[in-house]
């Protein structure tokens, strides 16, 4: 009777410490969309300006227009796990071929790729509140406002509306440390997998 007791007592105990370990993982699993806005803007106070060297040599700031992104975040989980985050986590897009195609044939670049030196990206985190909300917005540039020597000029606002239309048309990955925590459809703001 005591083996059967312990042998119980055993299992008990190694399922409460499997149910543990799930919760700890489930207290870490990272953020949930609530709601996002897409838009076309050259606003500085959203996207910033960039600074340009004139025809005389002299810097001067210009504005840029970008697609910018903005997400209305949920933290899910405790809130000890992410108390830092506003300095440790960086957003970004990953298109699907549709809205690369778009940008490519909108601005002649896929904006979304790093490594296309042409244009500037930026983005930025709103510290979480205490009811675990806040915004992480995510900006591409697509062109100056005016004409320069160093950025090509924005496409007219009637081409810019074309790859507005699909700038949902991909992913929000979120990362800590450089490691993925979060990966979001665009259209349905679901997670999914890598």
């Amino acid at each position: 009777m005591k083996k059967f007791m312990v042998g119980i007592l055993s299992a008990v105990l190694a399922m409460s410490l499997v149910a543990c370990s799930n919760f700890a993982s489930k207290e870490e699993s990272g953020y949930r969309i609530q709601k996002v806005k897409v838009k076309i803007t050259d606003d500085a106070d959203l996207i910033g300006k960039v600074g340009i060297q004139d025809s005389k040599g002299k810097m001067v700031d210009v504005k840029p227009k970008a697609l910018y992104y903005e997400f209305k975040m949920k933290q899910q989980g405790q809130r000890k796990f992410y108390q830092n985050d506003k300095d440790e986590i960086e957003a970004k897009i990953i298109p699907n071929e549709d809205l690369k195609k778009a940008s490519i044939n909108t601005v002649g670049v896929n904006v979304f790729d790093e490594g296309h030196g042409q244009f500037s990206t930026g983005m930025g985190i709103e510290d979480f509140n205490y009811m675990k909300k806040g915004k992480v917005d995510v900006h591409y540039d697509l062109g100056a406002t005016v004409k320069n020597k160093e950025m090509p000029l924005a496409p007219s606002d009637q081409k810019l509306k074309k790859l507005q239309q699909v700038a949902r048309h991909g992913k929000l990955v979120i990362t800590r440390n450089n490691k993925e925590i979060g990966r979001y459809d665009l259209e349905t703001l679901g997670s999914v997998k890598k």
